[in-house]
């Protein structure tokens, strides 16, 4: 015959006797009673359902999947992230993107203040010189008076719209004293923005020598976005210059014939047509600007279709991410009695996000609200219980004196 009955049975009878025994001995201290039955109980524990911190990233292999449909030298990035993505590896001659360089390392500790003319600079018999010799290079150049005044904006007028060679080499000797000069602040340049696969041995673009690969050249396009009065000159169309020359106009394509277009610099060198192009683009209301690098185009066609596919795919890569949605469990409060209240979100919060871009959600120490941070800026959100504690009663009081007095 089994004994387990028997067992528990005298288990069972156990614990009854020495409950009844905890019973009398309580119920007969009035005093302790009392005392448990007014005693504040502990504040309730608090548990966060997840980390603290969470971080939730937009997908970057987006932005790769479109540099990689491109069959020549592509990259891509923004200009308020530093992300760069690219299918090309290798340098390539640069041609006239080599003078938006130049133009930045001599703007670097003394940049243009946007709205003014700058310094003023007086055409020389020398200037006239280099006009010719590149008029015979086949290069872009304009005749100019001997004894012109140009203010610096005027000759970064000429420099970034008909991308003036005679203009871009005087404005160099002017600016740094000599080439060997510019090419020693060049080198520093580099440094200071690591931008190691830039070679230039010159300030025009002629020379095939001048080279850089498409990822330096997205970050090139963001510092020069970050100068207002580069950016300015590189968006103009045209400009009415005097002299005799009249309209000059601006070679990059896509200007006035796509949204948003804001430069910055095309460059061709032989057969070879490059394009560094930047566009303002609304996601969302979220403003970003998106810099595509396409190099080693076979036409001036080839290069305006190439920069408009690529910044056309890129302005469908934003996407908005839920971070935080309304009604969420993000934590639980638990009573000393065990009972357990969920603590939720009282509202949603998204994030508009460019590829690998991040937005994070930080939950404050007493639990009492949710910060949503993304590239846009923050969004507080209120977390609220959504039950409340029963009172435990005075059973429970009594016979928890560990739990009651801690």
């Amino acid at each position: 015959m089994s004994t387990a009955p028997r067992r528990f049975s005298q288990r069972r009878r156990r614990r009854l006797f020495f409950t009844s025994l905890v019973a009398v001995l309580l119920l007969g201290s009035g005093g302790y009673v009392a005392e448990a039955a007014m005693a504040d109980l502990p504040e309730p524990t608090l548990a966060l359902a997840s980390a603290e911190t969470a971080i939730v990233e937009a997908d970057p292999s987006t932005a790769q999947a479109v540099v990689d449909a491109q069959t020549l030298p592509t990259a891509i990035g923004w200009a308020d992230d530093d992300d760069v993505w690219s299918n090309d590896d290798e340098t390539h001659p640069l041609g006239s993107i080599t003078k938006l360089i130049m133009v930045l390392v001599s703007m670097d500790e003394d940049p243009l203040e946007p709205g003014t003319e700058g310094e003023t600079y007086t055409w020389t018999a020398e200037d006239a010189e280099l006009t010719n010799y590149y008029i015979a290079q086949d290069g872009v150049a304009f005749y100019i008076p001997v004894g012109a005044e140009l203010t610096q904006r005027d000759m970064l007028k000429f420099i970034f719209l008909p991308s003036a060679n005679d203009v871009a080499h005087s404005y160099a000797l002017w600016r740094f004293g000599s080439i060997e000069a510019f090419l020693e602040k060049l080198e520093a340049w580099k440094i200071k923005y690591d931008l190691p696969s830039i070679t230039l041995v010159e300030p025009t673009g002629m020379d095939t020598k001048d080279q850089a690969n498409p990822a330096d050249l997205v970050r090139v396009a963001r510092l020069a976005l970050e100068i207002p009065a580069i950016a300015e000159l590189n968006g103009m169309q045209t400009a009415e210059m005097p002299w005799g020359i009249g309209t000059i106009e601006n070679s990059n394509p896509l200007l006035g014939s796509m949204p948003g277009i804001v430069g910055t610099k095309t460059g061709t060198i032989y057969s070879s047509y490059n394009f560094v192009v930047s566009q303002h683009i609304d996601v969302d209301g979220r403003e970003a600007t998106s810099i595509a690098v396409t190099l080693d185009r076979a036409s001036k066609e080839d290069r305006a279709a190439s920069g408009r596919e690529v910044l056309t795919a890129m302005g469908g890569l934003a996407s908005e991410v839920s971070v935080v949605k309304a009604g969420e469990q993000v934590a639980t409060l638990t009573s000393v009695d065990g009972q357990v209240a969920p603590l939720v979100a009282d509202g949603e919060a998204s994030a508009v996000l460019l590829p690998g871009e991040t937005a994070e959600r930080s939950i404050s120490a007493d639990a009492s609200s949710l910060t949503v941070t993304g590239p846009a800026g923050e969004t507080a959100i209120p977390i609220v219980r959504t039950s409340e504690f029963s009172e435990p009663d005075l059973w429970w009081r009594i016979t928890n004196p560990g739990l009651v007095f801690g």
